[in-house]
């Protein structure tokens, strides 16, 4: 497992798109005899951590593994394979995200292996940095263990002799996340100031610990730490677009992001969820499934609201839908995106047009310019303050302690101001059953896009019963010229193995180079 040294000295690459904190001056310029010597070769060395947060060209495509979206091309990343069960363990995306996380276990290691040769340093900032570093390794060990199950703990950089490390059950690395984040969110400050604004803090530590504790099924323990985030200072934003387009990167509701410049350090999120008009490739669609996922504006789904019209789908629905989906007519900076109108390059059946019939409007930055990914800059939100509340409530729901508490969680979110969906109460959901498929309907349409409906088809163990069959996109009541007039577009057929598929192949490509990793079961 020689990708756990792989990010020794890796070159520093990450900036931020609202402050400066990240110096991208090589740590290679040095040598490693002599690196750990100032304040400011800790500060770099912990700086090369945040890089691997970003992760633009993958992290995206998670969506496309799930029943929420589609990927019609399987370059950068080979995720139509994971979407329609057909994956190998050689499937090029699982390498991907094993190698990307254990190299960031690997510059974490490397910060607290050596920070505290440096001589001279300030105590309160070398305790800071540290607790950073821990943070980071923690968020890969997080994410590690949602998609492999059991994998290889390693708290410091192996020498030779002991790189063929076996792999260590989940509760175990679940404890040790666990832990490392208390101690870190004691250490770590609410809030910084000026160039250091950015940086992981005692909220991120907390929040991190609490999406861990529910997917643990700890319930008592997530709702408690959930509860320490939410009396910190953090709120739901008033503009839920500008969290994802890059014009509100210091929003009181993003508690962590991967940040961009740009220009200088870009994401690619506008090539992959860009329909053609905007210069991307609409290679990350929508499929109806999530579309009939949002609610009637009067808080009921749509199978069961009297508002609601076959005839005219889209009419008084969430404003959640048209905020993250480009519904046919909707304008998108000053462009307008109509898959059913003829001729247009966003129609269906067109080059780099949707294979659905449906473009997200969510992660597409405000000012693209159409010219590759170049001038997209939009953070990647990887923890906010809504997903706190959405812990908070499915944790007290789980354990069957519904009061006030729980519905103004749930609510606080739906009242966004723009959203302003009904209130969910105890007359609209009066069984723990009943608010348990309202919260996990609302934790679909909230985070639509975002990395957490992998992780919920999982723990739910509800994948099974929603990734199988045909996936389909728009509904083709505009194009007498194709096959599927009249019907659903029908994008895929899609398989999933419950014996297989609840967990990720570890690559074939470790496991031959490791004689102690042992594959997960049924690849």
């Amino acid at each position: 497992m020689k990708i756990y040294i792989t990010a020794l000295f890796a070159t520093l690459l990450l900036a931020t798109s609202c402050s400066d904190f990240l110096d991208r001056q090589p740590l290679d310029e040095v040598s490693s005899g002599n690196y750990w010597a100032t304040s400011d070769d800790g500060v770099k060395a912990v700086n090369n951590c945040y890089r691997y947060l970003g992760d633009s060209w993958y992290r995206i495509f998670l969506s496309a593994a799930t029943d929420d979206s589609y990927s019609w091309s399987n370059w950068p990343a080979d995720v139509q394979f994971v979407g329609n069960g057909s994956a190998t363990s050689s499937q090029s995306y699982f390498s991907h995200f094993w190698t990307q996380h254990y190299n960031t276990i690997a510059a974490a290691n490397n910060v607290l292996d050596n920070i505290d040769e440096i001589p001279s340093m300030d105590e309160g900032l070398r305790e800071r940095l540290k607790a950073e570093a821990k943070v980071i390794r923690a968020y890969a060990y997080q994410q590690l263990v949602g998609y492999f199950g059991d994998v290889p703990l390693v708290t410091y950089i192996q020498p030779i002799e002991e790189f063929e490390v076996a792999r260590t059950p989940k509760e175990e690395v679940v404890d040790f996340i666990v832990q490392e984040l208390e101690a870190a969110g004691e250490v770590l400050p609410e809030s910084y100031s000026g160039e250091d604004v950015g940086r992981v803090t005692k909220g991120a530590a907390l929040a991190l610990e609490a999406r861990t504790l529910l997917y643990a099924e700890r319930w008592e323990e997530a709702a408690q730490v959930a509860a320490e985030v939410m009396a910190l200072n953090y709120a739901i934003d008033g503009d839920y677009l500008s969290l994802f387009d890059g014009t509100n990167t210091n929003s009181p509701e993003i508690i962590l992001a991967a940040q961009y410049i740009k220009n200088t350090y870009p994401t690619a999120s506008a090539t992959w969820l860009g329909a053609p008009s905007l210069g991307g490739w609409g290679q990350v669609v929508p499929l109806n499934s999530l579309v009939e996922t949002y609610e009637c504006t009067d808080g009921l789904p749509i199978g069961e609201s009297p508002l609601y019209d076959s005839e005219n789908p889209f009419e008084n629905r969430d404003p959640r839908l048209g905020m993250t989906i480009i519904l046919p007519g909707t304008e998108v900076n000053g462009i307008t995106i109509d898959v059913t109108q003829t001729g247009s390059i966003d129609q269906l059946g067109q080059n780099n047009a949707s294979y659905s019939g449906y473009y997200y409007k969510k992660g597409v930055p405000a000012d693209i310019e159409g010219n590759w990914d170049g001038n997209s800059h939009n953070d990647e939100v990887l923890i906010r303050y809504a997903e706190v509340l959405m812990i908070y409530a499915e944790a007290k729901t789980q354990m069957g302690e519904i009061d006030q508490s729980v519905y103004d969680a749930i609510n606080a979110i739906r009242s966004r101001p723009g959203v302003g969906m009904p209130d969910v109460t105890s007359a609209t959901a009066p069984s723990q059953d009943a608010l348990m498929e309202v919260i996990m309907r609302e934790r679909r349409v909230e985070f639509a896009l975002e990395e957490h409906r992998l992780f919920d088809i999982r723990r739910w163990e509800i994948a099974e019963d929603v990734m199988p069959g045909t996936a389909l996109g728009i509904f083709n009541d505009f194009d007498e010229s194709r096959g599927d007039f009249g019907e659903h577009v029908r994008v895929e057929e899609r398989q999933f193995d419950p014996q297989r598929d609840y967990l990720w192949a570890i690559p074939v490509n470790e496991i031959e180079i490791n004689p102690n990793l042992e594959q997960n079961p049924n690849w």
